[in-house]
């Protein structure tokens, strides 16, 4: 049993509730998953070497150099970050990631940084890289840049206030620099800012990645590199470890908060620590049994459990001969005080799935071991054979996980250790626990809209389609929880869709017409009886019900008794009173429901009982004195002069709310309306035209119909002023009407859509929702690499040039030139002319390129180009014709009679292309 499951034994911890991570041979943590549970090694390795004299023997060695790579990570979604291509170029490709796996361990988190109402931290680390030595030598072919902007670009203290300025973070950012150990000594230091009150969540983790993929060289027998390039964790065989590539970032709450907010919780920070070998070492390299015991005891006082409980730990485990055997004896020793148990507590380290980590080192074993807590699994630690000698497992509490087993613990929670220990003497441990049961969370609504958003068109199309796959695996219950993510959990992008599901066939997605943005939105009262589906927003909508019970509270029992039943259905009100009283009722309801959903509205008009809603909804009549109208007889008899002194008889009330009447006139807050005005309104009812042509004036104007049937709206489409810019809506069918929480929820789509802002806390109202792990973000990346020149030069024998650049910064170079003097050889027969948008292509192709002869349906990429030569080719191009071909384009069009072909669509019609790009 865990002192974990309420709120009351919540202080003290931090949650898990989001996590996103790239490592060798998984693009996901899906991916990472199935990978670790099937026990595959990542790690790739290169063709074996022989080293003379490299064996500790002083012989030949064999040498095989492997790295844990990391797959595409110079691509990148500029566009989403807001970043031109020459910023994106000049930041480091490890920050880039990291970017990328912030925002979908948020979109995981179900968190919204622009939502969020508290202050959102960010923690983390990375690795160097040569990539500031790169674009430093290549500095003279990138004009405009300086040494100040590539400092700015790579440095590692940059990574994370980089990252909290373009995703809108407020909270503490904090560069943690740890070497190895990076990414556990950045989580731990966000769970140590939370609990102090610096922030109200936190991102933490770290990042490794070498672009190009850093030369591994054999460092000597007394170095820590794997001569095979297999990391033998624990085993007699283990010889060192493997270089290797990663980022992981994970979101982190205080357990309280995540409880009460009903996040997404995947496991429970309990306690951690950090501590230092000090100076008491053989060397500054050496580890310490001392300090790695320190620290993982102190961990286990903090996170107050007993280390009998814990049933794996996540190791360093470098598999090098002195490191292995120093951690569990560390291990051991924290571990004995508490129990002399044996053998209960499985080992593992993944390190010999993907490589080490370097500063993402921590972040891999921490998430690996969320996962492992998440899926109840415990996966085997590989190419474990035999147990190193110098490890005395036998008397130890711990036993190698040597196959993917079930995590069943007997009597208490699951329950880890991870350790990761730094080159320098930083030594960290966490204790984690299972996260606590998920109380069930029941909706009675039948309904449910989900909203998607995204910076592009296809990304968009994209996140739809990934999300109908995940969709189809999900059970319907959980829709509400989805719908409550969606649209809390992600931030609102220009391009939207939505789709209400229900008890009827999912419909396509409706997409929006244009940019979101604010409209002014009338509620039209039509004054109808309205259909009997009507009254189960009764039972679901807390808002709804407390309107129309309030509507009532004052009627007579038979009243309130014939209205329930006209509202049900099981009559027709034939009765003027009963029938006008259970249409106010129901449209003022309606009202407070949609008031309660975020839509305030900007004006008001009414036909009929209608008007009166709009009264009161307007502030004009008080509640009361509306109910007194509809009771009188004296307004359904037709005396005018009895009808003007009863409305005298109220007590208007200057009105907050522009309203509109039937004749036309729009009466703004602070002007009085005539008694006689009101009379006439509630006594004959004009013709709406007057009214509905006022409305329609202005084009941003959204009508939305509080009430049944499409009777405004539709006579509004029919008037002179409609035009397709005005957004109508009706919200209810009539009387045989379907469900009608998907009516209103298809208006409230619509209307977010066109960027009305909406209180998703309302819609889902009077039901404790929780957040769920959904598809996070479709990044739509392009490759942005600055080439070091000195491997460029050992690339450029092989079969492909990989040169980034022309020798000579762009603005010294002719607006287009041959590739050969003039007049040096006679073109073929079947190549263009040199003025034709082909021959222009293929010039400037073989300049950048460095080749002499381009055939027209060569690949731009496969011939050795990159986004910096096209970022140049392209300020070429722009100085010839008078195009605006964006960078994407050279992906779908990459042969020079491709791009030649769009050129020339460009200039026939100049708007085509550029509006296709841009969808």
């Amino acid at each position: 049993m865990s002192d974990i499951e309420n709120q009351e034994g919540a202080d003290g911890f931090i949650a898990v509730v989001g996590m996103a991570g790239r490592f060798p041979g998984a693009v996901d943590l899906d991916e990472f998953w199935a990978n670790l549970s099937a026990g595959i090694d990542s790690v790739t390795r290169d063709v074996p070497q022989v080293v003379p004299g490299g064996g500790a023997d002083g012989g030949d060695l064999t040498y095989v150099p492997s790295r844990g790579r990391l797959d595409s990570a110079e691509w990148f979604d500029a566009d989403y970050f807001g970043y031109s291509a020459r910023e994106a170029f000049l930041i480091d490709p490890q920050h880039r990631v990291f970017l990328e796996c912030a925002v979908a361990a948020l979109e995981d988190a179900g968190a919204d940084p622009d939502r969020f109402p508290g202050a959102i931290g960010v923690y983390g680390g990375c690795t160097e890289t040569r990539y500031a030595e790169a674009l430093s030598a290549q500095l003279a072919q990138l004009p405009g840049v300086t040494e100040e902007d590539i400092v700015l670009g790579t440095a590692p203290d940059f990574l994370v206030s980089r990252t909290a300025e373009r995703l809108g973070l407020r909270g503490p950012a904090v560069a943690v620099q740890s070497a190895c150990a990076t990414a556990l000594v950045a989580i731990h230091t966000a769970g140590r800012g939370l609990l102090a009150g610096d922030c109200d969540m936190a991102l933490a983790g770290g990042v490794a990645v070498h672009v190009p993929p850093k030369k591994i060289t054999w460092s000597g027998p007394d170095g820590t590199l794997a001569p095979d390039g297999v990391c033998r964790a624990f085993d007699a065989r283990g010889d060192g470890t493997v270089a290797g590539n990663g980022v992981g970032v994970v979101v982190l709450k205080r357990l309280s908060d995540a409880l009460a907010d009903g996040d997404h919780i995947r496991a429970v920070v309990r306690g951690s620590a950090v501590t230092n070998d000090g100076s008491g070492r053989i060397g500054f390299t050496a580890p310490t049994l001392a300090g790695q015991a320190a620290a993982v005891r102190e961990a286990q006082l903090t996170a107050g459990t007993d280390a009998r409980t814990i049933t794996y730990v996540e190791a360093h485990g470098t598999a090098t001969p002195l490191g292995d055997p120093i951690e569990v004896t560390a291990l051991t020793q924290a571990f004995r005080g508490d129990t002399d148990d044996q053998g209960f507590c499985a080992i593992g380290s993944v390190k010999t799935n993907i490589g080490h980590a370097d500063a993402a080192a921590g972040a891999a074993g921490f998430v690996k071991t969320v996962l492992a807590l998440g899926h109840r699994q415990i996966p085997a630690s590989l190419h474990f054979a035999e147990p190193n000698p110098q490890i005395d497992f036998a008397s130890s509490p711990f036993r190698v996980a040597t196959a993917l087993t079930d995590w069943a613990p007997d009597g208490f929670p699951r329950r880890a250790g991870v350790s990761s220990f730094a080159v320098g003497g930083v030594n960290a441990h966490l204790v984690l626990e299972e996260a606590p049961p998920r109380p069930p969370c029941e909706s009675e609504r039948r309904a449910h809209l989900l909203v998607h958003s995204a910076r592009t068109p296809s990304a968009l199309r994209t996140r739809l389609a990934r999300f109908d796959d995940h969709l189809a695996d999900t059970a319907p219950a959980a829709h509400a929880d989805i719908a409550w993510t969606l649209q809390t959990g992600r931030r609102e992008h220009e391009y939207r869709a939505f789709t209400v599901t229900g008890d009827g066939p999912v419909r396509a997605p409706a997409h929006s017409a244009e940019p979101p943005r604010e409209r002014p939105v009338v509620f039209l009262f039509p004054g109808r009886i309205g259909p009997a589906e009507a009254w189960r927003l009764h039972t679901t909508e807390p808002a709804f019900r407390d309107a129309f019970d309030t509507a009532l509270a004052d009627a007579d029992d038979r009243l309130v008794r014939d209205v329930r039943d006209a509202a049900r259905g099981l009559t027709w009100p034939d009765d003027p009173v009963v029938r006008d009283t259970y249409v106010f009722a129901l449209e003022y309801a309606l009202a407070a429901l949609w008031q309660r959903w975020g839509i305030r509205p900007a004006a008001v008009f009414g036909t009929g009982t209608g008007s009166l809603v709009a009264a009161v909804v307007a502030g004009v009549l008080p509640l009361t004195d509306a109910l007194r109208l509809l009771a009188e007889p004296a307004r359904t008899r037709g005396d005018d002069d009895e009808a003007r002194a009863l409305v005298r008889s109220l007590t208007p009330r200057p009105h907050r709310i522009p309203v509109v009447l039937g004749d036309g006139v729009q009466y703004d807050p602070g002007q009085p309306i005539a008694a006689e005005s009101w009379a006439d309104e509630l006594r004959r009812p004009a013709d709406p035209d007057a009214a509905l042509d006022l409305l329609l004036a202005d084009p941003e104007r959204v009508l939305l119909q509080v009430g049944a049937g499409t009777g405004l709206t539709g006579l509004a489409r029919q008037r002179p002023g409609h035009t397709p810019r005005h957004l109508l809506l009706s919200t209810l069918a009539g009387p045989d009407g379907g469900d009608a929480l998907a009516a209103l929820y298809e208006a409230l789509g619509r209307l977010w859509l066109s960027g009305a802002r909406v209180s998703w806390a309302g819609v889902h109202e009077g039901e404790r929702r929780a957040k769920v792990a959904l598809p996070t973000y479709p990044f739509e990346r392009l490759p942005y690499l600055v080439r070091h020149p000195a491997e460029e030069a050992q690339t450029a024998t092989g079969t492909a040039p990989a040169a980034v650049e022309d020798a000579r910064p762009v603005d010294d170079e002719p607006a287009a030139r041959s590739s050969a003097p003039a007049g040096s050889e006679p073109e073929p027969a079947d190549r263009p002319a040199d003025d034709t948008p082909l021959g222009v292509v293929l010039r400037l192709f073989g300049d950048a390129l460095g080749l002499p002869d381009i055939e027209p349906d060569e690949s731009f990429f496969e011939l050795g180009g990159d986004s910096l030569i096209a970022v140049k080719l392209f300020a070429q191009l722009r100085e010839i014709y008078p195009v605006d071909i964006q960078m994407r384009s050279l992906f779908e069009s990459a042969t020079a009679a491709d791009l030649a072909a769009l050129i020339e669509r460009q200039l026939a019609e100049p708007h085509q292309d550029t509006e296709e790009e841009s969808a």
